[in-house]
C-alpha cells in the first residue's frame, strides 16, 4: 500500500522519484557497481595480467629485434616500447578482457537474476545500465594507465635507451621527451577507440538472454571486422588507393592495427578520417542502446 494516499503500486514510483530528485541513486549505483566489478576473480585476473602480457611481447620484440636495423621504426628501444607493447595487444588481448567484463557484468547478472534484485531497489534498468556502463569505461582506463606506467618500466630494464630514434612516417628521429609525449597521444587515441568496442560489446550484452551468446555475439563482431578488411584486398586493383583506404578503415580493429600510427604520422594521413568512424560508431550505437535501455524499463 502506499502510505500517502492508500492506493497500491504507488509506493515504489512514489521513493523513485523522492530518491532520484534528490541527485543520490547515480552516485550511488557508481559507487555499489564498482565495488561489484572488483569483488570478481575476473577483472582481478585481467588486472594481473598486464605485466605477463608485456613480458610476452617484451620477448617477442626483442627476438625481432635481432633481424631488424637500428635506424628504422621496427627496432625496439625502451622509448617505444609502450607503443610497440600495445600494439602488439591491442586489437586482441584488449578487446578479449573487455568483452569478458562487459558479458559477466551485463548478461551474466542478468541470467543469473543478480541484476532484478538491484532493481527492485527502485532503480530503473537504464539507470543501472548507465552505471554498469561508466564503470566500464572507467575500469578500462585505468587498465590503460596501469598498461602505460608497466609498459615503460620494462621497456626501461628490457630495452636500450638511445638519446634519439625512429617513430612509424616520421622522416627526421625523435627525443625522449618528443617520444613520451607521443606515447601519450597513442593511447589517448587507442583509448578512444576501445570506448567505442566497448559500447558494441555493452549493446551486444543487453540485447543477448545469455552470457554464451553474449561472448559469441561479440566474437563474431571481431571476426567480421578482421576478415571483411583481408577481403578487400582481393579487390583492390579495382578501386583506388583512398577508397580502398577509406573502407579498410571503417573497421575498428583495422583502425588499432595500423590506423593509429597514421593519425600520427608527420602529416597526420587519415587523422579525421578515423575519428569521424568512431563518431559514426558512437552515434548510433549510444541512440540504439539509450533506445533498448528504455524500453526495457516497461518490462522488468
Amino acid at each position: 500500500m502506499d502510505w500517502t494516499n492508500g492506493k497500491p503500486g504507488k509506493g515504489r514510483a512514489a521513493v523513485r522519484r523522492c530518491v532520484c530528485g534528490a541527485g543520490f541513486p547515480m552516485k550511488y549505483i557508481l559507487n555499489s557497481e564498482w565495488n561489484r566489478l572488483w569483488k570478481r576473480k575476473t577483472t582481478w585476473v585481467a588486472f594481473l595480467s598486464i605485466p605477463v602480457l608485456l613480458l610476452a611481447a617484451a620477448s617477442y620484440l626483442n627476438t625481432q629485434n635481432a633481424a631488424v636495423n637500428p635506424d628504422l621504426a621496427q627496432y625496439t628501444v625502451a622509448w617505444n616500447f609502450p607503443v610497440l607493447g600495445l600494439s602488439e595487444m591491442l586489437f586482441t588481448a584488449f578487446q578479449g578482457v573487455i568483452l569478458l567484463l562487459v558479458s559477466l557484468s551485463v548478461t551474466e547478472e542478468y541470467q543469473s537474476g543478480q541484476l532484478r534484485m538491484v532493481l527492485i531497489r527502485s532503480f530503473s534498468f537504464s539507470q543501472v545500465m548507465t552505471a554498469k556502463y561508466i564503470v566500464a569505461i572507467g575500469a578500462m582506463f585505468m587498465y590503460f594507465i596501469l598498461y602505460f606506467i608497466c609498459s615503460h618500466i620494462i621497456g626501461f630494464v628490457f630495452f636500450e635507451k638511445p638519446d634519439e630514434y625512429m617513430r612509424f612516417y616520421y622522416s627526421v628521429p625523435v627525443s625522449v621527451a618528443e617520444g613520451i609525449s607521443y606515447n601519450v597521444a597513442f593511447y589517448g587515441l587507442a583509448f578512444l577507440t576501445m570506448i567505442v568496442m566497448i559500447t558494441v560489446f555493452f549493446l551486444l550484452a543487453v540485447i543477448s538472454r545469455t552470457t554464451t551468446t553474449a561472448l559469441g555475439a561479440g566474437v563474431g563482431f571481431l571476426l567480421l571486422s578482421f576478415t571483411y578488411p583481408q577481403i578487400l584486398n582481393f579487390f583492390q586493383e579495382l578501386i583506388n588507393e583512398g577508397t580502398y583506404m577509406r573502407i579498410f578503415f571503417t573497421s575498428i580493429p583495422m583502425i588499432q592495427w595500423e590506423g593509429l600510427t597514421l593519425m600520427l604520422s608527420e602529416n597526420k594521413e587519415w587523422l579525421y578520417w578515423n575519428l569521424l568512424i568512431l563518431f559514426m560508431y558512437m552515434v548510433p550505437l549510444i541512440s540504439l542502446l539509450y533506445f533498448i535501455c528504455r524500453r526495457k524499463n516497461a518490462f522488468i
